[in-house]
């Protein structure tokens, strides 16, 4: 096989609920997850109904592609559908950005870190290094946009924050969404990347000839017929749980996400001491990473949050 980057470090999953069940000596269905940055609960549209025609034609390959899923991603996002990329999960289209652009022997920037872990794993499977010096391409997580180009703007939360770079793909800008985030379609694996017309048009010639499976693509086509998603809720609970943080002593940063981001220094030790208890949360060097869950999950989280500070 063909060498990787000296500097590659393969993605880590987090530990399987079964996992942490069994460390914490509880059964599964007790463990309360905040580590995953998905909804609690899985939208209207996840119903039989919604893929029943597809099961009907499982058989078969979808020939000629998804033009009406196309054409409702353009319509959300004010675009056409031959600037849309469908991808199986924003992952994938972070990944084949990547390889249309670096290979061995190029660089590959990422604003703003510590950000995204798979943004160095997008670069280093090329076989490109991360760094700052004569990039071939830049990542940024929609915050603040450099002035480098190429530029890819990873929007996964685009719905809780409002704002986009849409606007700016005719300059060298491919934004990047998914249907796992404020959509709740996690499992679903669906993403969509937006670019100008010959970025869009060579992205799809590198894409896998079938990315989606039909009923990936009906669930996602359903969740945008619906109309955009109400995250609302999560908003106010996520406001509630950093107040409630701010309360225990902690300093939780601005969020415009699903999550809220707690510095800290003893950041390793509470997550060890959180997954003794059936809490899972992410954690990271000098941070916590906690999805907002239910109030109810959120009240128990913080209750054991107390009791260890």
């Amino acid at each position: 096989m063909r060498p990787l980057s000296p500097q590659f470090r393969p993605y880590t999953w987090a530990l399987s609920t079964v996992e942490i069940a069994r460390r914490a000596g509880i059964a599964p269905e007790d463990v309360l997850r905040f580590d995953g940055n998905t909804p609690p609960d899985p939208p209207p549209v996840a119903r039989p109904e919604t893929i029943a025609a597809a099961l009907e034609r499982i058989q078969s390959y979808r020939h000629g592609g998804f033009p009406e899923l196309l054409r409702a991603i353009a319509d959300y996002n004010g675009v056409e559908p031959e600037n849309v990329v469908l991808g199986p999960g924003a992952d994938n289209l972070l990944m084949l950005c990547a390889r249309a652009y670096a290979g061995p022997g190029n660089r590959i920037a990422i604003a703003d870190e510590p950000s995204y872990p798979l943004y160095r794993v997008a670069a280093w499977v090329t076989g490109a290094d991360v760094g700052d010096v004569d990039p071939v391409l830049t990542f940024v997580c929609m915050v603040e946009i450099p002035k480098a180009r190429p530029l890819v703007v990873d929007e996964a939360y685009f719905e809780y924050g409002g704002e986009t770079a849409v606007p700016l793909i005719g300059d060298g800008v491919i934004v990047v969404r998914t249907f796992s985030k404020a959509f709740g379609l996690a499992s679903a694996r669906v993403g969509y990347a937006i670019a100008d017309l010959e970025t869009a048009a060579e992205l799809n010639e590198r894409q896998d000839p079938a990315p989606l499976s039909t009923l990936s693509a009906a669930l996602a086509l359903a969740g945008l017929e619906a109309g955009p998603p109400d995250v609302s809720a999560t908003i106010a609970e996520r406001e509630r749980l950093a107040a409630a943080l701010r309360g225990l002593g902690l300093e939780p940063l601005p969020s415009f996400t699903n999550f809220v981001l707690v510095p800290d220094e003893r950041a390793q030790e509470l997550y060890e001491a959180l997954l003794d208890r059936g809490f899972a949360v992410r954690p990271s060097p000098g941070a916590l990473r906690i999805t907002v869950h239910r109030p109810e999950a959120n009240d128990r989280l913080l209750e054991a949050l107390a009791a260890l500070s």
